[in-house]
């Protein structure tokens, strides 16, 4: 409805205050109304519109644009990931031979087949991985690879890698012990039987050497490095001393104890082992890495981390549940025994049964029950 001004005899007509104020955020004119221009607006232009912009066009985008303008020197700005494949791209110039030098061509190998060598650790490890033709133990574990050995606490997984440390180290090869889940030597001297001396006495029944020998002949080519998680070292800073200390070096033979422990929170232990692997392929380097497992019995990481790594060993508990299944594991009804089992070898075949398993006096290593039956009889390695 029209109305009078207030305090005026002036009957002009007043517009409605819902109308004005729509067309002020809008810039659009109503029904019946002609929009006057505004100061500074060139003819034709919408009220709010930039210059330059098409009639009806958003005055907000062409806002944006123009800000897109001004910031890229008059172009719009386009990030070239979004076009990864588009002729704007430049390609690699002439010379370059980054990307060559990613390009395989096998046809020019000379070595092209290979048989797969082995690293003796006098323990039941040995028997796990078979030749090629299957009828012998590889009579070691998988040389250049890397190894998860995983089980449950308590079972002989760390007596049987430091077995492996001195055997190997004794052979002239040089070894790193990464420790990552306590300290390995007792500074204070507490009284505790330290990490060092349960390699040294551990390793002295294993190779028969007394003190002497066994500081010349094996700790000689022992370098040990911690990396624990609780003192504030991350996964990073094990990576920059791992790297530092196998180039200079020239480590052949790596135990990590534990894989899990080195970063205990971030639940990446696949992720962890698989940038290992790679590394440790193109340095030549054999790791067994020492892993746990969940209730669940599968190892931490899971079907992830058993897919990443070049071998798994896993450490189970077996139930003799009938008295057929007691007889032939040399056990009793109901009872329970620790088996291990070749769960994968990605450069070999694999003994296809469980092996049961004992921790060999003096030393605690694990080596084959002397019950292991007939019919999963492990194979002797080849002359």
């Amino acid at each position: 409805m029209a109305k009078k001004s207030a305090g005026t005899g002036d009957e002009s007509v007043a517009p409605d205050a819902a109308a004005m104020a729509a067309a002020a955020a809008g810039g659009m004119a109503q029904p019946g109304q002609v929009m006057a221009p505004m100061p500074g607006m060139m003819p034709g232009m919408m009220p709010g519109a930039m210059p330059g912009a098409m009639p009806g066009a958003n005055p907000m985008m062409a806002m944006f644009q123009m800000m897109q303008m001004m910031a890229g020197g008059g172009m719009p700005q386009v990030d070239p990931a979004a076009l990864p494949f588009s002729q704007g791209v430049p390609a690699v110039a002439d010379g370059d031979r980054g990307l060559d030098a990613e390009i395989i061509r096998p046809a020019t190998f000379t070595d092209l087949i290979r048989t797969q060598e082995s690293v003796p650790t006098s323990s039941v490890l040995d028997l796990l991985c078979l030749t090629e033709d299957g009828a012998h133990s590889l009579g070691g574990i998988p040389a250049g690879c890397t190894i998860a050995f995983v089980g449950p606490p308590g079972k002989g997984k760390t007596r049987t890698a430091l077995v492996a440390i001195a055997q190997v180290a004794r052979a002239g090869k040089k070894v790193a012990f990464i420790v990552a889940e306590e300290g390995f030597h007792d500074e204070e001297g507490s009284g505790r039987d330290d990490l060092c001396s349960r390699l040294c006495k551990i390793g002295m029944a294993a190779t028969g050497l007394d003190e002497a020998a066994f500081r010349s002949e094996v700790l000689e080519n022992v370098f040990v490095m911690e990396s624990q998680y609780h003192k504030g070292q991350t996964w990073d800073d094990f990576v920059s001393k791992y790297r530092y200390l196998v180039e200079k070096e020239e480590i052949e033979f790596v135990v990590i104890d534990s894989l899990n422990m080195l970063d205990p929170t971030r639940h990446n232990t696949a992720d962890n082992l698989s940038a290992l692997k790679t590394y440790n392929h193109e340095n030549g380097i054999t790791c067994l890495c020492i892993g746990q497992i969940r209730d669940t019995g599968l190892p931490v990481g899971g079907e992830a981390l058993m897919h990443t790594a070049d071998a798994v060993f896993l450490i189970e508990d077996f139930g003799l549940g009938s008295k057929e299944i007691a007889a032939q594991w040399g056990g009793k009804y109901r009872d329970r025994i620790d088996v291990i089992r070749a769960v994968k070898s990605v450069t070999t075949p694999t003994f296809p049964h469980p092996v049961r398993i004992a921790q060999a006096e003096g030393t605690g290593t694990l080596i084959a029950h002397e019950a292991q039956p007939e019919e999963y009889a492990v194979l002797p390695a080849a002359d």
